[in-house]
């Protein structure tokens, strides 16, 4: 059995002005560093056996405020999804310039295309790959992960078993913490959406 702590990458600038990140980036502010470094008081009295991350800045930033001295693996495969074109944009821009397109990621998330990026779908395949390689290589593991919204709601709606449009379903917000546990090819979530240790 392998015990997993998933997290959401910190607060960063995008976040703040409510701006479509992706797999572009922004920075840190300074309430995602400072509640990065909470949690890394959370779990000082855990042992760790393994941390990954994805490999976009804000999440990689994160990870190394959590860990400073553990080696961080960065996982292609647990970046953002590729929102194209919406990438930079609010919601408010989204919905005036992709009304159509906008309406459909609301009601039928596992139809869209992003426009200059990616099918949910394949990122639905793509992160799922990525978490059971992990789980494949690990045995009786306390292992973090630092990853990103959409890429950690994909995974979880893969654990319960549930449709993608279930994404809007779960929250997930900075810094909040899963706790998932594997066991012959099989999840179960502990907790989910633990912020309870921010200020």
């Amino acid at each position: 059995m392998n015990t997993y702590y998933i997290v959401r990458h910190g607060k960063t600038v995008w976040n703040t002005e409510k701006r479509t990140q992706g797999q572009k980036n922004s920075e840190l502010t300074e309430q995602g560093i400072e509640h990065a470094r909470q949690f890394s008081r959370k779990i000082s009295h855990m042992h760790i056996d393994e941390v990954y991350s994805s490999d976009l800045k804000r999440a990689y930033e994160t990870a190394k405020i959590i860990r400073p001295s553990s080696e961080i693996h960065l996982e292609k495969g647990f970046r953002e999804i590729n929102f194209g074109l919406w990438e930079g944009l609010t919601i408010e821009e989204i919905q005036k310039n992709y009304s159509e397109l906008y309406s459909s990621w609301q009601t039928s998330p596992e139809e869209v295309a992003f426009i200059e990026g990616e099918k949910i779908v394949e990122a639905f395949e793509r992160v799922k790959q990525a978490f059971w390689e992990i789980d494949s290589k690990h045995e009786n593991k306390h292992i973090l992960i630092v990853a990103h919204a959409m890429v950690i709601k994909l995974l979880l709606v893969g654990f319960l078993d549930a449709p993608i449009n279930k994404i809007f379903n779960i929250v997930q917000g900075n810094l909040a913490m899963n706790i998932v546990k594997t066991k012959n090819k099989k999840a179960t979530i502990v907790t989910m959406n633990d912020t309870s240790y921010l200020d």
